[in-house]
């Protein structure tokens, strides 16, 4: 029987050479908090950065087993869909939206595990940092 195998789907940013933290690509954001992250500068409006990308592929790229990384942003791409999952898993029974904001909030100020950490969700697929200031990117 044929069938059609269809591909994860890459982040664009793969080929740009940004700087990396644990071979993840630190990419820039569209943010106005000021951070160690440079601001992301669209091209064009279509242009997205780091964060859309993970949104606009997530439904696609959560139901494939398996993931072929091509370069760094794809690392950043897997753990930032890996976030969202942990933001849909907190947001699932909240009927709410205040409520949904509040949890989400705290979860994005409580302290995460990093590779290396025995509750790490990604070990040995993310590098180790090789020094604190890398693990704290």
């Amino acid at each position: 029987t044929d069938f059609f195998i269809m591909p994860a789907y890459h982040s664009k940013r793969n080929e740009e050479g940004y700087e990396e933290a644990c071979g993840c690509a630190i990419c820039p954001l569209k943010s106005e908090l000021k951070g160690p992250i440079a601001p992301f500068v669209p091209t064009s409006a279509e242009d997205e950065d780091i964060v859309d990308e993970t949104l606009t592929y997530f439904r696609a790229n959560v139901l494939f087993r398996n993931f072929d990384i091509r370069g760094a942003a794809d690392k950043t791409l897997m753990y930032l869909t890996l976030h969202v999952v942990q933001c849909l898993v907190k947001c699932e029974k909240i009927d709410d939206k205040p409520t949904a904001l509040r949890e989400l909030r705290a979860l994005s100020t409580k302290q995460f595990a990093i590779p290396g950490d025995p509750n790490f969700p990604l070990p040995g697929l993310i590098s180790l940092p090789a020094s604190k200031a890398e693990g704290d990117l």
